[in-house]
């Protein structure tokens, strides 16, 4: 018995210690898959061609030997640079006129002019500095009752809405686990929603761990709690013991 515990609680600890890490590569890993598929691969093809280009190469020779050096992860590198540089040059110099000449662009494309508003106002909700109401970390009960989930405030609800049920309605973002960036838009009433004393950082590593990192203010008593129920189950004898 004394092993089995020995074996378990060290077991436990180097969970603890190791679960932080490995959620940090997965989502690292997530990210650079995703730079690759989006960017990586044509980065990719283009240096490929303009090697060919210049050596006088067949593409698919160079491409061989590109691949055979484990140069594929050139092509995410520079998208990462390349984006660095692009969203330092439009924030820093062009900002107001590259956003005013895209933004004309699309509200012209009958398509585009759909979905580039929401896709603006879901970006200020991420990227803005100023300090308003969206930022407000919640709980509020979804999908049932008796089920809780984080969010944040966005503002208003509809005033239709507000009205039917008599009482005064706001929009709350219910981010998904573990990619927040996509969730639900909910209406709650207001005085159904529960503010939670933690900053948006804070909730966006408790929704992407899938829970396992918490807040520092509530990281302690969670400890606790969970070193409780092993004391518990160690205490507890095997069913058929004497």
């Amino acid at each position: 018995m004394d092993i089995m515990h020995g074996v378990k609680s060290s077991f436990w600890r180097g969970l603890a210690t190791l679960l932080p890490a490995l959620l940090t590569l997965i989502v690292l890993m997530l990210g650079i898959q995703m730079i690759h598929a989006y960017a990586g691969q044509h980065v990719n093809w283009l240096i490929v061609h303009l090697a060919a280009l210049v050596s006088g190469r067949e593409a698919e020779d160079v491409e061989k030997w590109y691949n055979d050096y484990w140069l594929g992860w050139l092509g995410v590198v520079l998208s990462v640079i390349g984006l660095c540089a692009i969203a330092y040059l439009v924030g820093a110099f062009l900002g107001a006129r590259i956003g005013r000449l895209l933004e004309g662009w699309f509200m012209h494309v009958p398509l585009m002019r759909r979905i580039y508003p929401g896709a603006k106002q879901v970006s200020d909700f991420f990227f803005s500095d100023r300090k308003v109401e969206f930022r407000r970390v919640v709980a509020v009960e979804f999908p049932r009752r008796g089920m809780w989930m984080v969010g944040f405030v966005t503002g208003r609800a509809f005033g239709a809405l507000a009205q039917k049920v008599g009482s005064e309605m706001v929009s709350v973002f219910i981010p998904s686990t573990p990619a927040p960036v996509t969730g639900w838009v909910v209406s709650v009433p207001k005085e159904d929603v529960v503010d939670l004393p933690i900053t948006v950082d804070e909730a966006i590593q408790y929704l992407i761990s899938a829970g396992v990192i918490m807040p520092p203010a509530e990281r302690s008593g969670s400890l606790d709690v969970v070193r409780q129920v092993h004391e518990i189950a160690d205490a507890t004898p095997a069913d058929g013991a004497d």
